[in-house]
């Protein structure tokens, strides 16, 4: 009899024994936030290099003279957006304004055999603020991220010009709002929890913009530019 209660006693504890080692404890779920999903709000700094194609006519007639500007400065600002994250990738919009200080000057010169008469511009102008509204794609590796980002771009560029001939001479200065676009990527990386930092260059284009002005009676001088805009900058984003 003590023999079989030995016997069973071992065949039970076998099969619980065995029980728990073909059936493990099932490991808890690991379910967590997205990093990138929600609105953040931040700072940014960094350089800003432009150029400013001006054409130059006579009296409205053809091109005499393409003059680059080139100018660069610091430019700073804020910026505010949303991403959504769906496993690795990331969705999301932004917005930035940014003052600038881009200056430059530029003169150039009408051949008196073309013109009629010597006559020389000057201009000098100042990219004093800008700003984005931008969609954002990205990919996330751990606390990672890297986005391409592009959409709509907004410009103030201030203008002051002169133009000198031998019988006369005439100034103006205009401010206007150009419209266009940019594209650009960058990397950010999670610092701690809701605070990331980043860096990216950006690729501004606007649209030509044209202005007249008369140094003397019966000539008339008409400035088309373009500006293009490249900047790189480095923030920091709190994460909501």
């Amino acid at each position: 009899m003590l023999s079989a209660g030995i016997l069973a006693f071992t065949a039970v504890g076998g099969s619980a024994l065995a029980a728990d080692v073909a059936s493990p404890a099932a490991n808890p779920i690991f379910d967590p936030t997205p990093l990138w999903s929600g609105f953040h709000l931040g700072i940014n700094a960094g350089g800003g290099f432009s150029k400013a194609t001006s054409d130059f006519r006579y009296n409205h007639g053809p091109v005499f003279g393409a003059v680059p500007n080139r100018f660069s400065g610091l430019i700073g600002g804020i910026g505010a957006g949303y991403d959504w994250q769906a496993g690795a990738i990331v969705l999301g919009a932004e917005t930035d304004f940014q003052l600038a200080g881009g200056h430059g000057r530029k003169a150039a010169t009408c051949p008196t055999g073309f013109c009629g008469a010597a006559i020389d511009a000057s201009y000098t102008q100042d990219l004093s603020w800008f700003g984005t509204v931008r969609g954002r794609l990205g990919y996330s590796a751990g606390n990672w991220l890297a986005y391409v980002t592009g959409g709509y771009a907004y410009a103030r560029l201030e203008t002051k010009a002169v133009a000198v001939a031998p019988i006369g001479a005439a100034s103006a200065s205009w401010n206007e709002l150009k419209n266009g676009w940019v594209l650009g990527g960058g990397v950010e990386v999670m610092l701690a929890p809701g605070w990331s930092a980043k860096i990216e260059g950006l690729h501004l284009g606007f649209g030509e913009t044209t202005k007249t002005w008369s140094p003397a009676a019966a000539t008339t001088i008409t400035e088309t530019s373009h500006l293009k805009t490249n900047l790189v900058r480095g923030g920091v984003n709190y994460h909501f």
